[in-house]
């Protein structure tokens, strides 16, 4: 029973919401969506273990334990296929709406030290929508990675307090280090009603609209959205681009409300049909190639942050590393043996 009553602790009631002490508890990498925020690689992570299931607790930043010398490592830029994937979502449930949205944004709520996500503002504020009928189109792309050309060893400070408490290494430096930076971008329009509104079509209007945008033609047009749209409103719009730090809540109730809650959803789908070319303009304006394996030295990191193009920081477990197993293998040996001598 024991066991089962420290899994009840980690694994959340819903299981829509992430449990970042489970993954912890289980040693898998943790993907963090990111801000602007700058962050060193290497970088320390503390995930502590929560008494509340589905609470994702407060994660804090740590120190590095790797060696600051890092001989014969570099940060490197590795690209990948720059692929967009688009999906469509629709829902007809209050309860519905983690439907339209991805698992890990709640996590980045819980990391004060990033700032303000727009992913988790996002998340926050679809979450406590209790419309009835639900539609999102969501745009997600990743053009590489930055990361160690080979992880670094430990430094001896580090290793010496490793040797001695594992649990202190722990507290000191975090069970978790910053692996990799992921490059890309996300954005998602959301809309929702639970008035007779066919949100299907609204959708379709305001996708068109940003399809005209997207290939620069004029087109006038007089009042297109739909005539229960027009004449019933009701309406709430929920977005956010990553690429651009952008995230806005409207709730449309009379006809101006909604021409203003159209224009930002179509300028926000306009972003997710343009998101290739934006973040490849964003690349290029740092001196990366999205085709290029390039070296990339520390001080560019801060222009990387400041461009929007982390999309998210890959964490992994300290005790994924050679240095680290080795350590506590050596530790757990010696305390066997002076256990066997007593």
């Amino acid at each position: 029973m024991g066991d089962f009553d420290t899994l009840d602790k980690f694994i959340p009631l819903d299981p829509n919401v992430p449990s970042v002490s489970y993954q912890a508890r289980e040693q898998v990498p943790v993907f963090i969506p990111w801000t602007r925020k700058c962050l060193p690689l290497g970088a320390g992570l503390d995930i502590p273990s929560v008494s509340r299931p589905g609470d994702v607790g407060n994660l804090s930043l740590r120190p590095s334990a790797f060696d600051s010398k890092m001989n014969h490592v570099s940060l490197v830029f590795e690209p990948a296929n720059a692929t967009t994937s688009f999906r469509q979502t629709e829902s007809s449930s209050t309860a519905s709406s983690y439907d339209h949205m991805d698992a890990s944004f709640g996590v980045s709520a819980s990391c004060g030290f990033i700032g303000v996500s727009v992913q988790g503002e996002f998340a926050k504020s679809v979450s406590e929508n209790q419309d009835s009928n639900k539609v999102s189109q969501r745009a997600s792309l990743r053009v590489g990675r930055i990361g160690f050309s080979a992880f670094p060893g430990l430094s001896p400070e580090s290793l010496s307090l490793l040797h001695k408490s594992p649990s202190d290494f722990n507290r000191k430096y975090g069970q978790y280090f910053a692996a990799a930076l992921f490059i890309g971008a996300d954005t998602t329009t959301f809309l929702s009603t639970s008035s007779s509104v066919d949100l299907h079509a609204e959708m379709e209007n305001i996708e068109v609209k940003a399809k005209i945008l997207w290939k620069h033609v004029n087109v006038y047009s007089n009042h297109s959205h739909s005539e229960s749209a027009s004449s019933t409103y009701g309406i709430t719009y929920d977005g956010f681009d990553t690429l651009s730090a952008y995230q806005h809540h409207l709730r449309a109730t009379d006809a101006a409300g909604y021409a203003a809650l159209e224009t930002e959803a179509e300028r926000n789908l306009l972003n997710g049909k343009c998101l290739v070319e934006r973040v490849k303009g964003a690349l290029k304006s740092l001196g990366l190639d999205e085709n290029r394996t390039t070296v990339v030295a520390e001080k560019q990191l801060e222009g990387v942050f400041n461009s929007g193009a982390v999309a998210e920081v890959m964490f992994l477990p300290y005790a994924g590393l050679r240095d680290y197993a080795a350590a506590t293998a050596t530790r757990s040996l010696a305390s066997q043996l002076e256990k066997e001598l007593q």
